[in-house]
């Protein structure tokens, strides 16, 4: 790993291993949705969290520009057509949702229903409604990149 980028790939890239012991099926938007929300992150209380970092304007951008997938395809992709994006779009989309639950207090909730009910909904989109209380993600989404057009860097809001 070239850790001339920073200790958050060293964190990033730490995330991973602890993923792959404690769910080795995580699927990919999940498993770069949280290394890359450690990427900056601090202690609070005794638990880590995720803090806004460089990904936020890149996907500002194409929340703008209408670029960005559905959660129920992103949630849904192999690893082959998550990583074949250029521009880091699905990293982003990825890690912002985490920050989401993370602010709401649904992160943990949400991981752990995921991993229990992997086997009936191996890419996390029903664990996902269910946890934000949603019937339709498509509504929700347009709610979260709303969200995520409020947010700047620098500025951490508690939303719990």
């Amino acid at each position: 790993m070239n850790i001339s980028t920073g200790g958050g790939t060293l964190v990033h890239e730490l995330v991973h291993p602890f993923i792959e012991s404690n769910f080795p099926a995580c699927p990919p938007w999940l498993n770069e949705g949280l290394g890359s929300l450690y990427e900056k992150c601090g202690d609070e209380d005794g638990h880590i969290r995720g803090y806004i970092n460089w990904r936020l304007p890149g996907l500002q951008r194409a929340i703008k520009a209408g670029e960005l997938t559905s959660f129920k395809d992103l949630m849904a992709m192999d690893a082959q057509t998550f990583y074949s994006d250029k521009r880091g779009d699905n990293y982003a989309q990825s890690r912002y949702l985490c920050y989401y639950l993370q602010q709401k207090g649904l992160l943990f909730k949400f991981y752990k229903l995921f991993q229990a009910n992997q086997q009936q909904d191996p890419t996390g989109y029903q664990s996902l409604r269910s946890v934000l209380q949603e019937s339709n993600l498509k509504r929700f989404q347009k709610k979260w990149e709303q969200y995520v057009l409020g947010l700047s860097e620098g500025f951490e809001v508690r939303v719990e």
